[in-house]
């Protein structure tokens, strides 16, 4: 059993342990007299979007003119500056084009927002709390203790229901209280639930810069433009107080989005506490006159996507908890637990080196709180960590920040979490689908740079520098394609992954622009975060975007194939690829037969800058990180760790002998408290709430363990051979569940188990070579070339791997 453990009181939601269901997730933190659960939901959002401000979103032949014939320069890609080197016809158009964030930036919204907060309160006039709390991880267990010296002891445990409830259920009791403890007739504990007003966003922007000097986003917010949400308030709803907060309208909602905070209290009264004028709704959960020693609370948030909204799903959770409240918590206490084991029963991992292994269950375990296939993921910030505004609009940022959360989860056979990229994303790829035919002129589908999870007008991103970056149309399709070469799941890919996929490659198609010299060239479109320079070459066949039209138009043709359908399509994909420019000379690179294919499976976000040109093993003498982890992005944190990790990876730089121990420094420095790597730091950015980026964590520490994605199976490639470590049920390209372990440096105990009966081909790791065998002990046949073994499987069949005697 795993935990997370904290011996001191936790001042910040984002540093706090944290437990949910994928869907409901809960922070906790504390203050001086107060144990605080923090709710957050994947759909509590304020959707507004005012595109009214902003001017049309750009023609893609807009910005060729004006890169070409104009020489559009910006000067940065937030505060543009523009101007046009060559003169132009239309100034304003111009300005409005170069200069920078959409004008939609200049409100605060859209943003995820705060749920609000449950509150365990004591007598404020006991001496100072000692205090120890820790989260058991395959449980999925919150357990706080509250002590202090020779006086009462506070122990909570608490999680947070399964699906589809979304509940936290937390029992306490009260250990050691008697008169002589009582101070001021103050009963043990008592619950506060509230929801605090939304403040106007100059408080939040007066925080930053008081606490970090971060002016960098907030100085090109319109305050006088902006309005809070409407107040929360307490009300009835299917006959119990609830406190209720209520959005404007929006597209999906027309009536405005809305969700409550529901209690359900055991032995206590809900009062409904007076707060004047400063609109927040806070209900005390109380028992006056009567000493309650223990009990069972619950906290319900049901919101407007339930099925049935907010009285439906409030009225469901009331009839499932039955009248004897203490009893149905008890059993919805227990679906947690259900749910949590569930989850660890798809893949295990144990190692010496404990500050990596801990990284890896603390990582998978957050995941697991805030993720969750059937609904949309959180944006940027964990939903029970968000400040009431959020940088960036906490949005669905497509510039690896988004995507890098989810490249370890098929590889740690966690299906469900790598899933949790889809809802969300369909409404980007639905807009997608009118960017590309109104501001492009072509079929398919074109992924914006900004996005968000709920259905919006137009072209979010339209303006600006970055506003057409074409490359973010490949990055993003390529994770439907990843998840097929996981699950060879010809269902899933038929109705979900190749329709995206199909319209990611049409879209490329399309743009692609045949030339005098027979090649299809990409112009315009910069790579990275860059802005308008005055050169064409800038904005003319970039590294990346070449290479993620390359793996688009390949992966639309093999899914084709995979589903038999489309031939047309399919050729037509094929004259883009022979005949596209080249920006990767792989021979005049001097690449082998085998570099050669190692570049073209490689996703394009791992090639590296120079092309992937391979580092022959023990060329490298220093290790890459430093032990001490003194390693850091935004003046602090690590949101770039992972996405580095695996470029080294996949270009055969990073040597387990080297670089584990670095690694291993990195990840014990930027822990948070709670169990997450700090992604941004907060000397330059305060608390602004747990970004979610570096959660993609759990890829690299994978990848050292065990590789397919060139299709070949590779166990412990890059691992510190010094470091015993095994691995249970970890999931390879091609559907393959693959279990390993080295002890003192010699690889032992593997087995492959074969869910969809693939050919499977494993490199050996024994220099001596191996031997297969099947579940009767018989010897498997295979096909060796340079170490690597092919052999034919059957679908559920589990094979054995041994070096050879």
């Amino acid at each position: 059993m795993h935990t997370i453990e904290i011996d001191r009181l936790i001042l910040e939601a984002e540093d706090g342990l944290m437990i949910g269901n994928g869907d409901l997730s809960v922070s906790i933190y504390q203050a001086a007299d107060e144990i605080r659960w923090r709710f957050g939901k994947n759909d509590v959002w304020d959707r507004r979007l005012d595109l009214d401000a902003c001017p049309p979103p750009a023609h893609i032949k807009e910005i060729a003119r004006g890169i070409r014939d104009e020489g559009w320069v910006s000067h940065e890609y937030v505060y543009g500056d523009g101007e046009a080197t060559k003169g132009t016809a239309d100034p304003k158009r111009m300005k409005e084009l170069c200069d920078g964030w959409p004008a939609y930036a200049q409100r605060p919204y859209p943003c995820p927002k705060p749920v609000g907060e449950l509150a365990l309160r004591w007598p404020a006039d006991l001496s100072t709390p000692h205090i120890a709390q820790r989260v058991h991880v395959e449980k999925g267990e919150a357990e706080i203790e509250v002590w202090w010296d020779d006086g009462p002891r506070i122990i909570c445990r608490c999680v947070v229901s399964a699906p589809p409830t979304n509940a936290l259920v937390i029992n306490w009791r009260v250990e050691d209280w008697n008169e002589k403890t009582k101070i001021g007739g103050l009963p043990p504990v008592w619950f506060s639930l509230y929801r605090w007003a939304d403040p106007p966003v100059e408080q939040a922007a007066a925080r930053l810069f008081k606490r970090a000097r971060y002016k960098y986003y907030w100085g090109s917010i319109d305050s006088g433009a902006c309005t809070p949400l409407p107040v929360p308030t307490v009300t009835e709803i299917a006959g119990r107080q609830v406190i209720e907060q209520k959005f404007y309208p929006d597209i999906e909602f027309e009536d405005g989005f809305r969700y409550a905070m529901a209690p359900f209290a055991g032995d206590f009264d809900i009062e409904d506490v007076n707060t004047y004028n400063t609109g927040e709704a806070h209900l005390h959960l109380f028992r006056e006159g009567d000493d309650v020693l223990a009990g069972w609370l619950g906290v319900a948030v049901p919101t407007s996507t339930d099925d049935g909204g907010v009285d439906g799903e409030l009225q469901r959770v009331i009839d499932l908890i039955g009248d004897d409240q203490a009893a149905g918590l008890a059993k919805l206490f227990e679906t947690g637990y259900a749910y949590a084991d569930e989850f660890w029963s798809r893949s295990k991992m144990e190692m010496d080196d404990k500050g990596i292994e801990q990284c890896w269950y603390n990582t998978l375990h957050i995941r697991r709180s805030a993720y969750r296939g059937d609904v949309p993921c959180p944006g940027l910030a964990l939903p029970s960590t968000v400040q009431d505004y959020s940088l960036w609009h906490g949005d669905y940022h497509m510039n690896f920040n988004f995507q890098q959360v989810f490249w370890g989860d098929y590889q740690a056979n966690q299906i469900d979490l790598g899933d949790s990229y889809f809802p969300g994303m369909a409404h980007m790829v639905d807009i997608g689908r009118k960017i590309a035919r109104d501001y492009w002129d072509c079929r398919g589908t074109f992924i914006q740079l900004a996005g968000y999870p709920f259905p919006v007008a137009d072209d979010p991103y339209g303006t600006g520098a970055l506003a057409r970056m074409a490359y973010m149309t490949g990055w993003v399709t390529n994770h439907y394609w990843r998840r097929y070469l996981y699950t060879v799941d010809k269902d899933w890919l038929a109705e979900t992954g190749y329709p995206v996929i199909r319209d990611g490659a049409l879209f490329y198609a399309d743009w692609l622009e045949k030339w005098d010299d027979g090649k299809y060239h990409a112009f315009p479109s910069c790579q990275g975060e860059s802005y308008y320079t005055g050169k064409v070459e800038d904005y003319l066949d970039q590294p990346q975007v070449i290479r993620h039209i390359q793996y688009c138009l390949r992966s639309a043709i093999k899914a084709a194939e995979a589903l038999d359908i489309d031939a047309e399509h399919r050729a037509e994909w094929q004259d883009r690829l022979d005949n596209l420019v080249v920006v990767d000379d792989l021979d005049a690179m001097g690449y082998t037969e085998e570099e050669k294919h190692r570049y073209y499976v490689n996703p394009p976000a791992f090639v590296a800058p120079d092309a992937g040109t391979a580092i022959p093993r023990g060329k490298e003498t220093k290790p890459w990180l430093t032990c001490d982890g003194t390693c850091g992005m935004w003046g602090g944190g690590v949101n770039m760790i992972p996405w580095w990790a695996m470029i080294r990876l996949h270009n055969r730089i990073f040597r387990g002998d080297l670089d584990v121990p670095g690694f291993s420094g990195v990840v014990g420095r930027w822990m948070t408290p709670g169990g997450t790597l700090r992604a941004m730091g907060v000397g330059s950015h305060s608390y602004i709430g747990g970004y979610g980026e570096s959660l993609g964590v759990i890829a690299p520490i994978q990848e050292m363990l065990l590789q397919s994605w060139d299709g070949v199976i590779r166990i412990f490639p890059d691992w510190a051979p010094d470091i015993d470590a095994r691995f249970e049920t970890f999931r390879a390209e091609g559907a393959f569940l693959i279990t390993a372990a080295q002890r003192s440096g010699v690889t032992c105990d593997v087995s492959i188990t074969s869910e969809m009966g693939q050919p499977c081909r494993v490199e050996s790791p024994w220099d001596g070579g191996m031997t297969i065998l099947d579940e009767a002990g018989t010897l498997v046949e295979t096909n060796i070339e340079d170490n690597i073994y092919s052999f034919a499987t059957s679908a559920g069949a589990k094979y054995e791997l041994r070096a050879k005697e």
